[in-house]
C-alpha cells in the first residue's frame, strides 16, 4: 500500500473532497448548515434541507470544494446568513424558470457570495474574487468569483440598460430578502423590496417571483 504523502513545510492542510473522510465531513457540514437555518416562510423544511444537501454535494464535486466552507465556518453569523441567501436564491431561480440542473450552481455561488468578509473585511469583493479565481480551473469557480465581485452592483440599472439580469442579480435579491427578513420579518417584503428596486438595487420583475408568504 502506498503511503500518503505528507505536506511540505508551510503547506496548509487540505480537507479531502472524496473518500470516507470527505463524505463524513460533507455530512457534518450539511447538518451544521441545516441546523443553523431559521424558519423561512413559504419554503418547505424538507425542500430547504434538500437545497442545502445539493449545494454541499455540488461543492464536493469540484476539487477544493469544501475549502470555502471551512473558511465560512470561522464566522457563525456569516455562515447562517449565507446559507439563508443560498436557499432563497435557489427558490427564486427555480420560480423564474432556471433549469433544475443549474440550481445547485446557483446555490453554491450564493453561499459563497460574501466569502470576502472572512478573507479581507475591508475589501471583500476583491478578496473573494482573487481567492475564488485561484481555485483549480473550472467554470464553476469562475461563476462564483464573478458573483462575489459583482452582486453588490446596481442590477436594476443594468437591466434598464438592456444588459438583463442573471446570477449576480438573483444573489443580490436574495441578500436583500434575507436582510429584510432578519430585521423586519416576512409579510411586508414586497413594499420594502419595491422601494429598494426603485432606488436601483435590482429589477422589479424579480419581486413577483417571491413565495407568497414572504411578501
Amino acid at each position: 500500500m502506498t503511503a500518503r504523502a505528507e505536506p511540505g513545510p508551510g503547506t496548509p492542510p487540505r480537507w479531502p473532497d472524496r473518500g470516507e473522510d470527505g463524505s463524513l465531513r460533507a455530512v457534518f457540514v450539511q447538518h451544521r448548515l441545516i441546523a443553523g437555518l431559521p424558519p423561512l416562510p413559504g419554503i418547505d423544511p424538507v425542500a430547504k434541507q434538500a437545497v442545502v444537501a445539493a449545494i454541499v454535494d455540488r461543492l464536493l464535486a469540484v476539487p477544493g470544494g469544501l475549502e470555502p466552507l471551512m473558511l465560512l465556518q470561522r464566522d457563525a453569523a456569516l455562515l447562517q446568513r449565507s446559507t439563508v441567501v443560498a436557499v432563497l436564491a435557489v427558490v427564486l431561480a427555480r420560480r423564474i424558470g432556471w433549469p433544475d440542473e443549474q440550481l445547485a450552481d446557483v446555490g453554491a455561488a450564493a453561499l459563497l457570495h460574501d466569502l470576502g468578509a472572512v478573507l479581507a473585511p475591508d475589501r471583500p469583493a476583491a478578496a473573494a474574487f482573487a481567492w475564488l479565481l485561484d481555485r483549480p480551473a473550472d467554470d464553476f469557480w469562475l461563476r462564483c468569483a464573478l458573483v462575489a465581485r459583482s452582486w453588490r452592483e446596481d442590477h436594476g440599472a443594468l437591466a434598464t440598460a438592456g444588459r438583463g439580469y442573471g446570477l449576480p442579480a438573483l444573489v443580490r435579491m436574495a441578500v436583500e430578502c434575507a436582510s429584510l427578513m432578519e430585521h423586519a420579518g416576512p409579510g411586508s417584503l414586497a413594499a420594502a423590496l419595491a422601494g429598494t428596486s426603485v432606488a436601483g438595487a435590482f429589477p422589479l420583475e424579480l419581486i413577483s417571483a417571491l413565495p407568497e408568504p414572504l411578501v
